[in-house]
């Protein structure tokens, strides 16, 4: 004889909560049996109705956000009907702090419940008025803080770090090469103009003493000899010393290059930063299937 099995533990306990569940009425059901007692004209019982969909303990208290401040709304109505205006003051003050745009509907509401609802939103104004003040402040520090954040990621984003190795054949070169490459722009400059004068002075000191020889050669009467030994002999004394200086001083400046070598320098470098696709496809889900689509920027 084959017996039947218990079920397990489990599965008794979802069964209990789900008639748990069905048990109590939903928040929509709760709050149309109180608005049935409030348009019948029956406010001490709507009044109770609403108290006990307003207390969290009770079995049968709403749940959604929404279906509270109705419930508020509308237990405050039972209460100026019933001339507690107290504490219907009471639960207006709750339902703005917990909304401070609510409006109550003049098509549902009475006018005595309207101006009611407005003498206490009149009185609560500064406070509502310092809270809006509070988000508005927020959420623009959220946004620059937002902002900052962002232009901080693109900045680090665009950026790139490359470590540039020195050469010492680059630091043997004249006319300031060494210098520049080590980073000394003043010092790498001044050896730079130098040598470049003394180099073109030399140059052009020699090719007028070429020219002096060869205007002497082909015509010797013509020039007269004094000046012209004068005028050879100081175009070979600036092409002869601005050479040596040229070579003095180049040779310091690589020697000064060479002694304050630096191996290698850390330099920072942008990249671009690559920019979405103007056409993005999107992808969603819909009672009907799957849905596809194309979203761009324009």
């Amino acid at each position: 004889m084959t017996s039947l099995r218990k079920p397990p533990a489990v599965v008794a306990v979802i069964a209990l909560l789900l008639c748990g569940r069905m048990a109590r009425a939903d928040d929509a059901t709760e709050l149309e049996h109180g608005k049935t007692e409030y348009d019948a004209g029956r406010y001490s019982e709507g009044a109770t109705r609403f108290r006990e969909m307003l207390n969290p303990d009770s079995p049968n208290a709403l749940r959604s956000a929404n279906a509270i401040e109705r419930a508020r709304a509308y237990y405050a109505a039972c209460l100026i009907a019933l001339g507690r205006t107290d504490e219907a003051n009471q639960q207006f003050e709750k339902l703005l702090r917990s909304d401070l745009r609510y409006r109550l509907d003049p098509v549902v509401f009475p006018s005595e419940v309207i101006n009611r609802f407005i003498d206490v939103r009149a009185r609560l104004n500064n406070e509502i008025e310092a809270a809006d003040k509070v988000r508005k402040e927020v959420r623009e520090k959220a946004e620059r803080e937002q902002r900052a954040y962002i232009a901080n990621l693109q900045r680090l984003a665009s950026q790139e770090s490359v470590i540039v190795r020195h050469s010492r054949w680059v630091a043997a070169v004249p006319f300031g090469a060494g210098q520049f490459q080590n980073g000394e722009e003043a010092l790498g400059y001044a050896f730079l103009i130098g040598e470049a004068v003394l180099a073109g002075t030399s140059l052009a000191a020699g090719v007028i003493h070429m020219n002096l020889i060869a205007d002497y050669s082909r015509a010797p009467t013509s020039v007269q000899y004094e000046d012209f030994i004068s005028r050879k002999n100081t175009t070979l004394f600036l092409s002869t010393y601005s050479s040596l200086a040229l070579a003095v001083i180049a040779l310091g400046g690589i020697i000064q290059a060479e002694a304050t070598f630096v191996p290698e320098v850390r330099e920072i470098r942008t990249r671009p930063i690559p920019q979405p696709p103007p056409v993005l496809p999107t992808v969603g889900l819909s009672p009907s299937g799957i849905t596809m689509g194309l979203e761009g920027r324009f």
